[in-house]
C-alpha cells in the first residue's frame, strides 16, 4: 500500500535529477516531488512558510553551500522535523561517510546505482518499505 509523498530532492547534477524523477516515475510511487540544487537551498526550501511538510528529504552528500551531513546536522535539531525520513543518496562509496551520514542522523544511506534499472528499484526500496522507513539501514 502506498501513500502519497512529498519529497524533497538536493542534488547539483541536472542528469541526476532527472533520473530521480524519471524512477519515480517508472516505480508508479504517488509523489510530489520538489528538486532543489543545494544544502542552502533545501533548508530554505524545508524552513519556508509556504512549502508543504516534506516526509522524506533525499540528499547528495556532496551538495554544494551546505553538506548533506550539514543539512542532516540542522535537519535533527529542529524538533519539528521528527518524522522527516531523511536519506543519503550518493555516489561516494567512503565507509566512513556511512557512519558519518547516520550519526548525523541520516535515516538511510544509498550509494547511487550504475544502472537505470537498478536506479529504479532503489527508489522503489527507498520509497516503499516500512521496514527501510524505520530504520537506519546501507544498501548499494
Amino acid at each position: 500500500m502506498y501513500i502519497s509523498l512529498n519529497i524533497v530532492l538536493a542534488e547539483k547534477d541536472t542528469e541526476y535529477q532527472e533520473i530521480f524523477q524519471e524512477a519515480l516515475e517508472e516505480a508508479s510511487i504517488p509523489a510530489t516531488l520538489t528538486i532543489v540544487n543545494d544544502g542552502k537551498e533545501l533548508m530554505d526550501k524545508l524552513k519556508s512558510a509556504q512549502s508543504p511538510t516534506y516526509n522524506v528529504v533525499v540528499m547528495d552528500m556532496n551538495i554544494p553551500k551546505k553538506s548533506g551531513i550539514q543539512c542532516l546536522k540542522e535537519i535533527r535539531k529542529d524538533h519539528k522535523w521528527n518524522n522527516t525520513y531523511s536519506v543519503i543518496l550518493t555516489s561516494d562509496k567512503n565507509k566512513n561517510q556511512v557512519e558519518k551520514a547516520y550519526r548525523a542522523g541520516a535515516n538511510l544511506f544509498v550509494t547511487k546505482p550504475d544502472s537505470y534499472k537498478d536506479y529504479i528499484e532503489t527508489i522503489r526500496k527507498i520509497l516503499t518499505s516500512e521496514r527501510e522507513m524505520s530504520l537506519p539501514i546501507y544498501f548499494s
